[in-house]
């Protein structure tokens, strides 16, 4: 899986305004229930049970809020910049500036696991985090997010490692 199978350009959101966790759970689930259909109550209700059960702060400044819900086909995310930054209860104490809510279908676990790990490992990996929290208009937060086209010379000494040149 990779996160451009979850987050399409227009669910990249360049900014989010939220006083709390709440607030920004409330509005995500807003955003999220329009795209798929369902009903804004019951995705905010998802995503409250869910952070109940697991914390959605990854730390460094992100966070992941997600859910299983009945009515979600395959799993969907939305990328969002949180202005000001919010606290997600993140281990490092550190509040949540970058977001990507991801909701899977209900009962499939294994999906939610596999779309967490892919958005964890994507916002951890070299300057992406640093890079979306610089950039300004949504495709190019886009392209940082799901590619490394923005970052050619580290692309090309990567590839030239792995291909042992």
């Amino acid at each position: 899986m990779k996160i451009a199978d979850l987050v399409a350009p227009d669910r990249v959101i360049p900014s989010l305004p939220g006083t709390n966790k709440h607030a920004v759970l409330k509005e995500l689930a807003r955003i999220g229930a329009a795209v798929v259909n369902l009903d804004p109550g019951k995705v905010f209700d998802a995503l409250l049970e869910r952070q109940d059960s697991t914390t959605i702060g990854l730390g460094r400044g992100m966070a992941i809020p997600h859910a299983t819900i009945e009515g979600v086909d395959a799993p969907i995310g939305f990328f969002v910049r949180l202005q000001p930054s919010v606290d997600f209860g993140a281990v490092d104490g550190v509040p949540a500036d970058l977001a990507v809510m991801i909701l899977a279908p209900e009962d499939d676990h294994r999906t939610l696991l596999r779309a967490l790990s892919c958005v964890a490992r994507r916002l951890r990996e070299g300057d992406v985090a640093a890079r979306l929290r610089s950039t300004s208009g949504t495709e190019t937060l886009y392209a940082v997010l799901v590619s490394d086209v923005w970052n050619g010379a580290a692309v090309a000494e990567r590839d030239m490692r792995s291909s042992g040149t």
